[in-house]
């Protein structure tokens, strides 16, 4: 139920005011967006490359670059197919709630 949550409120920002929202900002400016997600995907090999990575923490950051990704209008259910590695990834996401 969380990530369908997530899918509606990204696609509930696009077109409102970018002064209002940082994700309709992303979506408006495609030089910060792609920043943002460099960003994202350098704070994941950050983690990674640690001696003793934090699971949880890789995680986390590799969510994040995900996010970015569905911020700038990456389809939900491809992207869930593509990089979920959890039981409803081959669904699209859908968790059947």
């Amino acid at each position: 139920m969380i990530l369908n949550e997530l899918e509606e409120v990204i696609r509930g920002r696009r077109g409102t005011d970018p002064d209002e929202s940082y994700t309709a900002r992303l979506l408006a400016d495609s030089t910060l967006n792609q920043r943002k997600i460099m960003e994202e995907a350098f704070e994941v090999c950050l983690e990674l490359q640690r001696p003793e990575t934090d699971a949880a923490l890789a995680a986390e950051e590799a969510a994040d670059a995900v996010k970015t990704e569905l911020d700038n209008g990456a389809d939900f259910a491809a992207t869930a197919r593509e990089k979920s590695t959890g039981p409803s990834g081959a669904n699209g996401g859908n968790l059947g709630q």
